[in-house]
């Protein structure tokens, strides 16, 4: 009996030492299947993470984070740490060996859970979620991170092991600095737009909303009088209170005409409109760079300044007349042009309400001109010119004329030179409506006529019909359309003297002047005109003296001589103001009124 138990023990020792190495075999293939096709999986920190006395805890989070020692754990006992089989493997070797490669060989590329790595460095499990939704935005730069160390790992294989695991960890420390980098980058703007929107509010308050139309102009909506005014001189005189939106208007005509234009500033040539004894000095530097523009030839110059005293606007006229430019003054059309509590506040001066009420008292004596007018263009105001005086010229050589002489010279001259005779000064225009600085019957109410605030600053043609000389005056009629008709004052005709039946038509009164005799005022060539139409009307035809160059000559008697184109001239023209030198015996009546007050 003792013989036969030693022989079961000693089987028993055979089966049980032949046992041991078959297990070997069977697990040594196992692994080498895992690792050859699943290299993108070799999460490297796992491995030393095992020695955590707490592995139970990586199950809560991923249930797949345990099998992965297994697959690292049986290659390393060929390589270097025989301890770890011994501790890792014995526990769990034919529990998980088998089943684990079917559930990881598929799922672990896709269930690479990139913020494993951050969320394991940390010993505590519940400071997982944190990290978790933090990474979850940057799974691209992990991804990157990790297809680098797949590169690394692979010619390694499992012979360096250590090496991958330095790699991961530098990897890891990297991903949170390069985390907090972006933080910070995308932290900063943040603060800078912070900054900028209690200036951006504070811009919002202050700066006024503008009204639609208050800088509504011909010469930005127009577009024949934006491309009139691209090939002519414009001097634009913009006037203004401060604050009343004189630079938004500049900025938006430069915007437009871009570099046919130039803007000067009063700001920049230490021009200080509330006190004009204090801008004598700017006054002459701004007007030394009006001259400078005009004279290179700037299609459009615009003077950005207040201009509400009547002597800086006539001073600026006749720059834009010595250098053959139009003059065009503008005032911005804003709600609180005129309010002065608002102005005060838009103003960036530093000027009291005081100082702009003063200001005020003077802009409203300049608020309207002299008269508006339509004002030809200095080319064709040349060709006019000319035009005139060789009519004239022929006119004193024809024998007819001579024998009327008499109406231009005095008793007893045989002879008297026509060139001479007739004298004039100033642009060649129409006149519209003559204001004299507001103090004509209904010049408030035309200039607040919507046909005026529409077209004032816009080009039209004037067809020019007949030249006519008097003993008194020399001009031309000009024949309005009904658009120019909606510019005219309905009284114009009213001063014609004759009775009902020699009323005249709107618009007949229409004329430039183009000279007058010595002592005679151009406002008496209108009423000289009227008086050809009168006796037009009347049906005297006149005598017909012969034909010349461009149309019939014939005379009325008492010196009126009329020449009628065969066909209009039509000139281009300007619709808008001028303003005038005063008299010494206003300024004087002017002085003696405040003297009194």
């Amino acid at each position: 009996m003792e013989e036969q138990e030693g022989e079961q023990i000693c089987k028993q020792e055979e089966t049980e030492s032949q046992s041991q190495p078959k297990t070997e075999k069977e697990v040594e293939p196992e692994s080498e299947k895992k690792v050859e096709p699943e290299p993108e999986t070799q999460v490297n920190p796992e491995p030393e993470k095992q020695a955590e006395p707490e592995p139970e805890k990586r199950v809560e989070p991923e249930t797949q984070a345990e099998p992965e020692p297994d697959k690292w754990a049986e290659p390393e006992p060929e390589t270097q740490v025989e301890p770890e089989p011994e501790t890792q493997v014995e526990p769990e070797p034919e529990t998980q060996a088998e089943p684990e490669p079917e559930t990881q060989v598929e799922p672990e590329p896709e269930t690479q859970a990139e913020p494993e790595p951050e969320t394991q460095v940390e010993p505590e499990p519940e400071k997982r979620v944190e990290p978790e939704t933090q990474v979850e935005p940057e799974p691209e730069k992990q991804a990157e991170a990790e297809q680098g160390l797949e590169k690394n790992v692979e010619p390694v294989m499992l012979s360096e092991p250590v090496q991958a695991e330095q790699t991961v960890e530098t990897t890891l420390n990297q991903e949170p600095e390069k985390q907090t980098k972006q933080d910070t980058e995308k932290a900063e703007p943040e603060t800078v737009k912070e900054e900028q929107q209690p200036e951006q509010a504070l811009e919002a308050t202050t700066a006024p909303v503008v009204t639609p139309g208050s800088l509504s102009f011909a010469l930005l909506a127009d577009e024949s009088t934006k491309s009139a005014l691209q090939s002519s001189r414009t001097l634009l005189i913009l006037m203004g209170l401060p604050g009343s939106g004189k630079s938004l208007l500049a900025s938006n005509i430069s915007g437009l005409y871009k570099d046919l234009c130039t803007v000067i500033s009063a700001d920049e040539h230490g021009v200080k409109p509330e006190s004009d004894a204090a801008s004598a000095d700017g006054h002459k530097a701004l007007d030394a760079a009006v001259v400078a523009c005009c004279t290179s030839g700037k299609a459009v110059v615009v003077v950005d300044d207040t201009n509400h005293t009547h002597g800086r606007l006539v001073r600026l006229g006749q720059l834009a007349e010595e250098h053959r430019y139009f003059c065009l003054f503008l005032e911005p059309r804003t709600e609180w042009r005129r309010d002065v509590e608002k102005l005060a506040g838009q103003t960036q001066r530093g000027l009291d309400k005081s100082q702009i009420q003063n200001m005020k008292g003077s802009m409203e004596e300049v608020s309207l001109p002299l008269y508006f007018g339509w004002f030809l263009e200095y080319t064709f105001q040349d060709k006019l010119e000319v035009m005139a005086k060789d009519f004239l010229k022929t006119l004193g050589t024809l024998e007819v004329f001579k024998k009327h002489i008499r109406d231009f010279s005095g008793e007893g001259e045989e002879e008297t030179n026509l060139e001479q005779y007739f004298q004039h000064k100033g642009p060649l225009h129409c006149t519209t409506k003559y204001c004299n600085y507001g103090k004509a019957k209904g010049a408030k109410e035309y200039a607040e006529k919507e046909s005026v605030r529409q077209q004032y600053g816009s080009m039209t043609e004037l067809a020019i019909g007949a030249l006519f000389i008097t003993p008194r005056t020399m001009g031309v009629r000009v024949l309005l359309t009904q658009d120019q008709l909606q510019l005219w004052p309905d009284d114009a005709e009213e001063k014609a003297d004759a009775g009902p039946e020699a009323e005249l038509p709107p618009g007949s009164r229409a004329h430039i002047t183009l000279g007058c005799a010595e002592g005679i005022k151009p406002v008496q060539t209108g009423p000289d005109l009227l008086e050809i139409l009168q006796l037009q009307k009347q049906g005297q035809e006149g005598e017909k003296v012969q034909d010349l160059e461009n149309g019939p000559l014939t005379y009325y008697g008492n010196g009126i001589w009329v020449l009628s184109f065969t066909e209009p001239l039509l000139a281009p023209a300007l619709f808008s103001s001028y303003y005038k030198k005063k008299k010494e015996e206003d300024v004087k009546k002017k002085k003696q009124k405040c003297t009194i007050l």
